[in-house]
């Protein structure tokens, strides 16, 4: 994270809980590279320079704003008043700008969306990471994301044929689509994020899940169940617990990809991907502690081999 050339983005930021933990990261593996002397300039050349995010809601973006300057100060820099952190007010989902008014207000509404527009198109992004949110019934319904998601509606090189494919619309979905296409326009990179566990095993996203196989070369899955829709048990009949106040369950995922675009990459290119998979069962606590003490590198994977037709990311 601290490396010249990394750039990161949350795309569903909220009050920047994951970019200010990234921004803490990246600050000690510097200082423990180079020392503290130098710990404000790599503040204000790399952090406030190559670590993005954005948000839709007006509240978490305003507390986002006065986390990350009360946090930043805790580091030892001071923002000054032509410096911001690039945090803006957009719609990750929509690939149009704001239209320029001269209604007080919507000047600087306008500037957001511009900036944003930047980073979305133009801006290679090797880290993007968060928790973005889950909706069955998403209100992005733009045709930009919209005609994403139609490379979802596709396996083998053939139609879906869901007769209702409507869980492709989730937030979530879109999302991991966005990180996807961004992820491929730089050519490599990281994607982690938790989100709902549902695109794991469920027919509707057998085409997402060989879209994915097929941009990224790793793709590793912690299964972190808790689903109370499905009432999930653990291996001795008692409940099994979400990390989360929700009744969806949730699954972190990382999908790297590691070299440029491969040659033939249409309906009939393989997919290739070497799919890692773990899980996890039992209480809150427990789980949480289970992730306290562990990292990827420290965590006993299962290689799966997701057959053609249903490429299942479970065991």
């Amino acid at each position: 994270l601290a490396s010249e050339g990394v750039t990161l983005l949350d795309p569903a930021a909220g009050t920047m809980t994951f970019v200010a933990r990234a921004a803490a990261l990246a600050v000690a593996e510097f200082e423990a590279k180079y020392g503290k002397g130098g710990r404000a300039d790599f503040i204000r050349r790399h952090i406030l320079e190559n670590f993005h995010a954005f948000e839709l809601m007006m509240a978490p973006y305003a507390v986002g704003h006065l986390k990350m300057s009360f946090f930043l100060e805790e580091l030892g820099h001071r923002l000054t008043d032509d410096e911001r952190v690039p945090f803006y007010l957009t719609n990750t989902l929509d690939n149009e700008e704001l239209e320029q008014s001269r209604l007080p207000g919507f000047s600087a509404l306008a500037e957001e969306s511009r900036l944003a527009g930047l980073v979305k198109r133009q801006t290679p992004v090797l880290v993007i990471l968060g928790n973005p949110p889950y909706s069955g019934h998403s209100s992005n319904v733009g045709e930009w994301i919209r005609g994403l998601i139609e490379t979802y509606k596709q396996v083998d090189g053939k139609p879906l044929g869901e007769r209702n494919p409507k869980w492709l619309q989730d937030d979530y979905v879109k999302f991991l689509r966005f990180a996807q296409w961004k992820i491929e326009q730089a050519g490599c990179g990281v994607v982690g994020m938790i989100t709902n566990h549902s695109y794991l095993d469920n027919p509707t996203f057998c085409g997402m899940r060989q879209s994915l196989m097929r941009t990224f070369d790793d793709i590793y899955i912690l299964d972190l169940h808790g689903n109370s829709l499905k009432k999930e048990i653990c291996h001795d009949g008692s409940p099994d617990k979400n990390v989360f106040d929700i009744r969806q369950g949730v699954a972190i995922a990382f999908f790297v990809k590691r070299r440029p675009a491969r040659a033939g990459g249409g309906a009939d290119a393989k997919a290739e991907a070497a799919v890692r998979h773990a899980e996890l069962h039992g209480t809150r606590e427990a789980k949480c502690a289970w992730l306290d003490a562990h990292d990827a590198a420290g965590t006993r994977w299962r290689k799966l081999e997701p057959r053609s037709g249903s490429y299942l990311f479970i065991r």
